[in-house]
C-alpha cells in the first residue's frame, strides 16, 4: 500500500511508529500550525493495523493535546486483550515523552457470517457535481491538511443541526479506516456555531470498505450543553454503501 502524510514509519523498538507532522497534516493560523487530531487518529490506526495484521473494527481516540508543525512524534503500541479472531489494544501518541492522544481499538474479523446493512443513505441526495463548494473554515490555509480536500455542501440545515456534505481527497487514495478516520474528524465543520471549536474525541465504527470516489457526510448535531457540542456521523459511499459510523465530542469556539 502507498504511504499516505499519516503513514507512520517503523522504529526498531517493537510496537513503536514514528511520524513528523508536516505541512500537509497541519491546520490552524500560519504561526500557530498544530497538528490536526484526525491525522492523528489516521496515524495511530495505521499503525495498530500494521503491528497487528488485522483490519479495524472500532476505535475511540481522546485528544488530551496536540503537536504543532515540525514535531517528531512517537505512537507506542501494546495489546490490552482479545482471543483468535479479534485483538484489542492500545496505542498513545507522544512528543518528547508527553502523551498528547489516547486510542483503544478492536481489531480483526470473524469470517463466516455473511454482511447485511440496514441503514441507508437518505433519499434525493444531489449528486457531488451538483453541490456548491464549502467555504473553507478558517483553520484552511494553502497546502495544509483542508486544502487537501475537495467539500461541497448537499444540505446545510443549522435549525435542525443537519448536514450532508460530499467529500473526496485531492491526492490518490484508497478507501480505508485511516482515511474515514481522518474525514470524520471535520465534524465541528457541519455547523456555524461549532466552527473553530475544539474535538475532546472520536469514535469510529467501520461498516464497510468499498472503492468511491466522493464520501458522503450525513452529520446530525445532537446538542449544545455546557459549551459542548454531541453528534454522530454516517459516512456513506456514492453506490449507498455505509461506510463508517462515528461520534464526538467538542467544545464550541468563545464568542467573541
Amino acid at each position: 500500500m502507498t504511504a499516505m502524510f499519516w503513514t507512520p514509519r517503523p522504529s526498531e523498538a517493537s510496537g513503536t511508529f514514528q511520524i513528523e507532522a508536516t505541512d500537509v497534516a497541519c491546520v490552524g493560523p500560519p504561526e500557530d500550525q498544530f497538528f490536526m487530531g484526525g491525522v492523528a487518529m489516521a496515524a495511530a490506526i495505521e499503525a495498530l493495523q500494521t503491528w497487528s495484521g488485522k483490519p479495524l473494527l472500532w476505535t475511540t481516540i481522546q485528544f488530551l493535546n496536540h503537536g504543532m508543525y515540525g514535531d517528531q512524534l512517537e505512537i507506542t503500541v501494546e495489546k490490552s486483550g482479545g482471543g483468535r479472531s479479534v485483538v484489542q489494544a492500545m496505542a498513545k501518541v507522544m512528543r518528547e515523552g508527553h502523551q498528547l492522544q489516547t486510542l483503544i481499538a478492536a481489531l480483526g474479523e470473524r469470517p463466516g457470517e455473511p454482511d447485511q446493512q440496514f441503514e441507508k443513505v437518505p433519499n434525493d441526495v444531489p449528486a457531488p457535481e451538483e453541490c456548491a463548494l464549502k467555504q473553507d473554515d478558517a483553520f484552511a490555509r494553502p497546502g495544509n491538511l483542508i486544502d487537501q480536500f475537495e467539500r461541497r455542501t448537499a444540505l446545510e440545515d443549522p435549525e435542525r443541526g443537519l448536514e450532508w456534505m460530499w467529500m473526496r481527497p485531492k491526492f490518490r487514495a484508497d478507501i480505508t479506516a485511516p482515511l474515514l478516520a481522518l474525514m470524520s474528524d471535520f465534524f465541528l465543520g457541519a455547523h456555524e456555531r461549532s466552527r473553530g471549536g475544539t474535538s475532546l474525541d472520536n469514535t469510529i465504527r467501520i461498516c464497510a470498505l468499498r472503492p468511491t470516489e466522493w464520501v458522503l457526510s450525513v452529520t446530525q448535531i445532537a446538542s449544545f450543553s455546557s459549551g459542548a457540542v454531541q453528534g454522530y456521523q454516517r459516512q456513506f459511499a456514492e453506490d449507498g454503501t455505509l461506510l463508517s459510523i462515528s461520534s464526538q465530542t467538542g467544545l464550541l469556539p468563545r464568542r467573541s
